[in-house]
């Protein structure tokens, strides 16, 4: 039997000599990640039944996920089980007396392809060091997380580099299990020299889980309150300096996910604008990995002696129900508080014990959007606008909401309850008046521009901020310039404060906010119309009749059923093609170039984001790079519509994304199969866009933003759901430098259409009035 590693250097196939693999780079199928198998693995899952072996160190055979391999031949199956319920084994031989892998043949016999490798990645390494030394990065260290990633991340760094030219933070989440705290232990005596730091909140993970509700598959505010800022403010503490820049090395593969294959090795600020994430293990599968483990002994954490795949926060909303079996049955004690505290909060929802159990089973506790049915859950803030003024109620205790203002700009009081402050040289006045136990905060309604917008945006999430805000320290970590100070019982902004906004430009301005407040639908919409397309997608195949047979015959032919005809008639009216069935202009256009062009799909995916409701709640809604279960997206839709009306509508979603180059070639729903059936999508960048699709989408833009022809790059980018454009990024997920670069080069292609001038601190942009989208399309 031949299999080929998915996202590595080398694909692997089977030695029966040795009782492992060979690399190679013969190009011989698919298969699913590998790791070894040891005894303790079986003795777990009831192998011992069926099969005899030694209680040894060493792997005894292999498991392609859950696709026991013994010397080269399929032996038995796993399904993945439950956080209660155990994984069913499918014994395919019975009666083996399973031998240790011969593991130092084995290592033998690869030596020569993976030493390339390793070479490959120590060069790397050394060169970004060198390269962002030279960019006066302040401080260079490897997150080491215990697990098998970031072990062999270790080693190779400091292969790499010199020992005092970087630190390793261990980031303690207090939901580790107890085989990780030993695996950081030995790694800190094995690599004696090293200079060990751990990062810890100040939040215990059972206070925050309290505070924030549960963690969930879009809720995941944990990986910064507990990961990535307390490390962060850590490093600044050990340099003592405020507006620190740092790199770390991270073990990220693209392997071990759809959302981690679009990964680069270096990315710059997508996590904290402060820190520089590194990923020299990008493109090593899990096949290099283990060799490289084992040949040079590397301390394995014991939690994949038990079958770990990936190791972990005990309990994790992006966990595998295997690990949770594994967790649950191996390290109850680590387990049992977190699931404590989801049973607590599902009561609201499951009254009786033995339905939260089973919720907790199947997972369903991760797919939580918002904070409905939480105890701590709710809308502190309400608000209400008659067209001239928005009032915002703040309910219950806050923090002091003249602390979080001063990062849009100072307050001028100007009587009792009645303030002023100035923005992007424009004046707002506001009245703040305390009622009961909480707030009314009320604006009168400005001229609509783009800094209104802006402004109106920063000054809710300065109050969400009152409402919602537990002091967990991340906006530390956004704050550049060291001008926000966070204790334990006060939020300080401080003189040194540059107004950048950091602190404020996140959703809802605020993690606690954006995980507990409840939604009706997301992005401030009213959802109707989202099932009209008889749960039909926007077929290719079905464009091609239309391109083929032309209008007029298309609408008589017999191609389609009749509600099929219906729900296409509704696509293509969302899509601008057809008007009362007959031919647009811009339809003329997309029929000269044929559904097989993947510029018309990129121009109709365009066009239904802002005419299509369910596709622009998709848009504003499904973040770029997280999969998403079709069964959360169906919950994220809120309850304001049956579940037959939510579930038709995601199936109209579903086959546009199967059925045409939306899904795969534009991105737009990376899916998941089981059998015939989507089960979950990902969101991934158009990888080629096309520049004059992007011109056209930023003259659609403009026009649907009542001629909003003039904007900086900043503004563009900027979709906080506030305004009606949304930018070429939130449609195809182009980042802020491959934008600017294809704004440039259109610049100079057609400066009749539009002008740039990216100098210092300008990034204007500047469409020409007198052109159209429809003009744009001419260009093609």
């Amino acid at each position: 039997m031949f299999t080929m590693g998915e996202a590595g250097m080398y694909n692997y196939e089977w030695d029966a000599e040795t009782g492992g693999y060979l690399l190679t780079t013969r190009m011989l199928g698919i298969t699913r990640q590998l790791r070894p198998v040891f005894y303790e693995e079986l003795e777990l899952l009831g192998f011992n039944k069926y099969w005899s072996y030694p209680k040894t160190d060493k792997p005894l055979l292999w498991a392609e996920t859950r696709r026991y391999i013994y010397q080269g031949r399929l032996v038995a199956e796993a399904n993945t089980g439950g956080l209660y319920t155990a994984p069913d084994v499918k014994i395919y031989e019975k009666g083996l007396e399973l031998q240790p892998v011969d593991v130092p043949a084995m290592i033998n016999k690869n030596k020569p392809l993976l030493n390339g490798v390793v070479q490959s990645t120590l060069e790397t390494i050394y060169r970004i060091f060198k390269e962002y030394k030279a960019k006066n990065i302040d401080v260079f260290y490897v997150a080491f997380s215990g697990g098998k990633d970031s072990l062999v991340l270790l080693d190779l760094v400091q292969r790499a580099l010199p020992h005092n030219e970087f630190k390793v933070v261990f980031s303690d989440t207090t939901m580790e299990v107890s085989d990780t705290y030993e695996a950081v232990e030995k790694a800190q005596k094995r690599w004696a020299t090293l200079e060990f730091h751990t990062s810890r909140s100040h939040m215990a993970a059972k206070d925050s889980w309290e505070l924030f509700g549960p963690p969930s598959r879009t809720q995941r505010w944990c990986c910064s309150v507990h990961k990535s800022a307390p490390a962060i403010l850590l490093l600044r503490k050990l340099i003592g300096k405020a507006d620190l820049k740092t790199l770390v090395f991270d073990g990220v593969r693209a392997e071990e996910s759809t959302a981690r294959a679009s990964y680069s090795i270096i990315s710059d600020g997508n996590k904290h604008l402060t820190q520089v994430n590194c990923s020299p293990l990008l493109e090593w599968n899990t096949a290099e990995l283990y060799l490289y483990i084992l040949e040079h002994d590397l301390l394995l954490n014991n939690a994949y002696r038990y079958g770990a795949i990936r190791v972990g926060c005990s309990m994790c909303p992006m966990a595998s129900s295997w690990w949770e079996y594994i967790a649950n049955s191996v390290y109850h004690d680590y387990t049992y508080p977190f699931i404590e505290i989801i049973d607590n909060n599902a009561k609201q929802k499951f009254s009786v014990s033995a339905e939260r159990k089973k919720y907790l089973n199947t997972g369903g506790w991760k797919g939580r959007v918002a904070g409905r049915d939480l105890n701590a859950g709710g809308n502190r803030v309400v608000e209400q606008y008659d067209g001239k003024t928005l009032i915002m109620y703040i309910n219950g205790k806050h923090v002091d909401w003249m602390e979080w203002i001063k990062a849009i700009g100072d307050v001028v009081s100007e009587g009792k309850n009645e303030y002023s402050i100035k923005y992007k040289n424009n004046l707002y006045r506001f009245k703040v008046e305390e009622i009961n136990d909480g707030l009314k905060v009320s604006i009168e309604n400005h001229l609509i521009t783009k800094d209104s917008i802006r402004f109106i945006y920063l000054f809710k999430n300065v109050y969400n901020k009152a409402a919602y805000c537990v002091r967990c320290k991340v906006c530390m970590v956004e704050c550049r310039f060291g001008a926000l100070k966070i204790d334990a019982d006060r939020v300080t902004i401080q003189d040194t404060c540059r107004h950048c906004e950091s602190c404020l430009d996140k959703t809802k301005g605020c993690l606690a906010a954006k995980s507990l407040h409840v939604t009706a639908g997301g992005k401030n919409m009213i959802l109707k119309g989202i099932n009209r397309y008889q749960h039909f997608g926007f077929r290719k195949e079905w464009l091609e009749y239309f391109v083929e047979l032309g209008n007029d015959k298309f609408w008589s032919c017999g191609k389609l059923g009749k509600y099929q005809f219906d729900g296409f008639k509704v696509w293509m009216k969302e899509a601008g093609i057809t008007s009362s069935n007959s031919i647009t202009p811009l339809g003329s256009e997309i029929a000269r170039f044929g559904a097989k062009d993947i510029r018309v799909w990129a121009i109709i995916f365009n066009n239904l984001v802002y005419s299509s409701t369910i596709v622009k709640w998709y848009v504003q809604n499904i973040d770029f790079g997280v999969e998403y279960k079709i069964v959360d997206i169906i919950t994220m839709l809120g309850e304001s519509h049956s579940i037959s009306t939510r579930e038709n509508a995601v199936m109209s979603l579903k086959e546009t994304f199967k059925t045409s180059p939306i899904g795969i070639e534009l991105g737009a729903g990376v899916y998941e199969l089981k059998g015939k059936a989507i089960m979950a999508v990902t969101r991934t960048a158009w990888r080629e866009p096309d520049p004059v699709v992007i011109l056209y989408s930023l003259y659609k833009f403009a026009e649907v933003s009542d001629g909003y022809y003039s904007f900086t790059l900043t503004e563009l980018l900027n979709d906080n759901g506030e305004r009606v454009g949304i930018s070429p990024a939130q449609i195809f997920g182009i980042g802020k430098d491959t934008l600017k670069q294809i704004v440039q080069g259109l610049a100079i292609d057609y400066p009749d259409f539009i002008g740039a001038a990216f100098n210092k601190d300008l990034d204007n942009i500047n469409l020409r009035k007198e052109q159209t989208s429809l003009d744009v399309l001419k260009l093609l």
